[in-house]
């Protein structure tokens, strides 16, 4: 038994923009407390990074164009004009013409010098250097701005705070940041066949694994998700599960399983019973018999029992809103361009979610394989493959060539077979 109408994911967004009412409030957080949060406002750098001219190694600094022939034959002799140990900006020493300053690593160095020539290659004698290696101008030096310039974005609104945020962050001195309250999110399993992994697999049962999925991918998305075990097919028990978890707080519950139509839709029609409004029936694949809806302004979806398809529907409809609450346009994952290796045939009318292999052709190009279009419970691809791309609904097909749009969500990157 078919659907009898599917929605376009951009009725379905329409419905959740108009009738969901979720705010996500901004609190102050230390640094110390803010990895995974996503930040609520723009953070500029409030100075250069490094704030001077800096040495990135042992040596002596000085001025290059002083060490031009310089060789263990025939050295170059500099005087040494002062010492800078790290922590003092040498304010009272200028290197003058075949002059140097003894530095170590993360030393200021003075003005006047260009150059630090490592300490390997030279030789003192008294306040003589002897250098016996010639080196360009800024070589072992980071220059005042280098890392980062005055001015410039650390982290944008919207962006999932990360490691490296928080060193930047405590270099220059910041240690409190705005961030918006983690969007709180149930999931939960529908399905008389389902068993948890720790109990026993008896003859036609199958293990639970698609609501634990969707948790992990909106974990790594700076939600706040969690599972809530396996209901049985009962449309009672499962709108009860609905009702329990929204009255507990949470923005939005998802269930996974019972979406087809027929006797067997009890998640749907559990939705019909506890949403204000909801649509049924996506124009996408994977993911066609999935169903969104609001109840009490929040959002409430019954997902794709297949793990391939539940993802399809988070990825095309969940997230979109998801970004639009926090002010970020672009998906949480990089988004890079790269060749198709084969033509793809697209599904007109559908918005096709891709799982593909990304990878790196032997002309150094990005290049992207699509990986099996079909087989919206095949587990496997998320293993084998590293990305996905999007098709629209009004793409007929793609060809071996084609520059698409690939979102990267991490693993191995390396040379594309054959």
């Amino acid at each position: 038994m078919e659907l009898e109408s599917l929605h376009s994911i951009r009725e379905v967004l329409s419905l959740l923009d108009r009738k969901a009412r979720i705010k996500l409030g901004v609190s102050e957080k230390s640094i110390d407390q803010a990895l995974g949060l996503i930040s609520a406002e723009d953070i500029n750098s409030p100075s250069d990074i490094p704030p001077r001219d800096r040495s990135v190694l042992d040596g002596y600094a000085a001025r290059w164009r002083d060490l031009s022939g310089a060789t263990e034959a025939s050295p170059v002799i500099l005087t040494i004009k002062c010492r800078v140990p790290v922590g003092v900006y040498p304010s009272e020493c200028r290197v003058g013409p075949y002059e140097a300053a003894e530095v170590a690593t993360g030393s200021f160095i003075p003005k006047g010098s260009d150059v630090v020539v490592p300490k390997e290659y030279t030789r003192e004698e008294g306040e003589k250097l002897y250098v016996y290696r010639s080196f360009p101008g800024g070589y072992g030096v980071a220059f005042k701005g280098e890392d980062l310039g005055k001015g410039e974005i650390i982290i944008k609104k919207g962006e999932i705070i990360r490691e490296w945020h928080i060193a930047i962050l405590a270099s220059l001195g910041i240690h409190v940041v705005k961030v918006f309250r983690p969007l709180r999110v149930a999931v939960f399993s529908t399905g008389d066949e389902l068993v948890e992994p720790w109990e026993p697999l008896e003859e036609g049962k199958v293990y639970s694994s698609t609501g634990r999925l969707v948790v992990q991918w909106l974990r790594r998305r700076g939600v706040d998700a969690h599972y809530h075990g396996i209901v049985g097919d009962s449309v009672e028990e499962i709108a009860r599960t609905f009702t329990r978890l929204l009255e507990s707080g949470y923005d939005a519950v998802f269930s996974t399983g019972g979406t087809s139509v027929g006797e067997r839709d009890y998640s749907v029609k559990a939705l019909d019973k506890i949403a204000d409004d909801y649509i049924h029936g996506l124009a996408l694949t994977p993911g066609r018999p999935g169903a969104f809806g609001v109840s009490g302004g929040r959002i409430v979806g019954a997902l794709s029992g297949m793990p391939i398809a539940a993802l399809s529907e988070i990825i095309t409809v969940f997230d979109p809103f998801y970004r639009s609450l926090v002010g970020r346009a672009s998906p949480w994952d990089p988004v890079v361009k790269a060749r198709l290796t084969v033509r793809y045939s697209s599904h007109p009318g559908f918005v096709n979610v891709v799982r593909s292999k990304l990878c790196y052709s032997l002309d150094g190009r990005l290049s992207v394989t699509p990986l099996r279009v079909t087989g919206s419970g095949i587990l496997s691809t998320l293993l084998r493959g590293n990305s996905y791309f999007i098709v629209e609904e009004d793409v007929t097909g793609l060809e071996e060539g084609d520059v698409v749009d690939v979102v990267f969500t991490g693993g191995d990157l390396g040379v594309c077979n054959g």
